[in-house]
């Protein structure tokens, strides 16, 4: 008989993504909101009115937010790349040897669900291995979240850029289309 017992009872879902939460938060990136710019001294909810220098501080401060985010996604997928390969072979390997040992013993073919779920009760390595890509999942996630709304201001603040390039080459008689 399969045994439903959790192995490691400390762990959860919900408890994945707390931990997620706490990796972002220890990385020292400010959450994404409006007031983030505060500390800097600058108002994003004014970013029309700002003068070319505050433009600079803000492409400055959300470009280095940026780079360092793509840095840790980068870190993040390879390590997540790493243990979901590391959790196939070793699945694949129990699968076989579960069939193996049936066959051997003259039992019946187990279904694909029965076989999952035989690996995971004999293998607790392949239990905990899965439970690491869940949290790593969340934490990738969680993180490129927070990379693509620090993408989308500094899109935002380089378009006004743009505009007010634009806005001097066309006052100066220049783009003449």
């Amino acid at each position: 008989m399969i045994s439903l017992e959790n192995n490691n009872p400390k762990w959860t879902p919900f408890k994945a993504l707390s931990d997620a939460d706490d990796f972002v938060q220890n990385l020292n990136v400010p959450p994404f909101s409006k007031d983030v710019t505060k500390e800097y001294g600058l108002d994003f909810t004014n970013l029309m009115n700002s003068d070319n220098r505050k433009l600079e501080e803000f492409l400055t401060m959300y470009g280095g937010y940026r780079a360092y985010l793509e840095y840790q996604l980068a870190d993040i997928t390879s390590k997540k790349g790493a243990i979901e390969a590391a959790f196939d072979e070793a699945y694949a390997t129990a699968i076989y040897r579960l069939a193996d040992e049936r066959e051997t013993l003259g039992k019946k073919k187990l279904t694909r669900e029965e076989v999952r779920g035989a690996a995971f009760d004999t293998y607790s390595s392949l239990k905990q291995l899965r439970q690491e890509i869940i949290e790593q999942q969340a934490i990738h996630t969680k993180v490129s979240g927070l990379l693509n709304a620090y993408k989308a201001a500094y899109d935002a603040i380089s378009r006004v850029v743009t505009l007010r390039s634009l806005g001097r080459e066309v006052s100066k008689g220049g783009f003449n289309g």
